[in-house]
């Protein structure tokens, strides 16, 4: 396990929300908590490298998500470019990156849309040649009907889509994950047991 992967999992069992960052004011927001973890799901290019230096400059790990950044192409140069802007992690859908993104010692979450079981065993298959330090898992509602499969015991799973509330949150860890993305501002500095 890297030294940044041990880091962010630390983080996350005490502090299991990762702040979805959607627009400029988001990122303005998340750095006026002391949440630790965000995934920047949206940008643009030219604004990206100033973003990766606030996130950087004020301790947080921010993963860049390389499928829908403006002008940002998920392909070899897209990668090159996130690591020599010096971004901490990136989130991608496509398999093929995920050596590119740990060789340049970025962290790499592998973004996963589960519609059925159908598509389990190549998506079990895709994750188990690529290796990422986690998988995000979409939507999180669909954890509890996956808890056995082997796509959960691959890489450590965070849950995303459709987490609005502290229960929805709540329900994700139990059925395993790790973390739980979410874009809902008021669950961004939830820690666990704080009931």
């Amino acid at each position: 396990m890297t030294r940044r992967r041990l880091l962010v999992s630390t983080q996350l069992r005490a502090r299991p929300a990762i702040a979805s960052l959607f627009s400029p004011d988001d990122v303005d927001e998340f750095l006026d908590t002391d949440a630790p973890v965000c995934i920047v799901a949206n940008g643009e290019l030219l604004r990206l490298e100033s973003v990766v230096a606030r996130m950087a400059g004020a301790d947080r790990f921010a993963f860049i998500n390389a499928d829908t950044v403006s002008g940002l192409a998920p392909d070899r140069g897209g990668i090159d470019f996130l690591a020599k802007i010096g971004a901490a992690g990136v989130v991608t859908t496509r398999a093929a990156m995920i050596a590119r993104i740990e060789q340049h010692g970025m962290l790499a979450m592998q973004k996963l849309f589960i519609t059925d079981r159908l598509n389990l065993p190549r998506s079990t298959h895709g994750l188990e040649g690529s290796q990422p330090s986690f998988v995000q898992i979409m939507p999180a509602p669909v954890l509890p009907y996956i808890l056995d499969e082997p796509v959960m015991r691959i890489s450590p799973v965070i849950a995303g889509g459709f987490v609005a509330n502290e229960r929805s949150l709540e329900a994700a860890i139990a059925c395993g994950a790790a973390g739980v993305s979410t874009s809902e501002r008021t669950l961004w500095t939830y820690r666990k047991n704080q009931s």
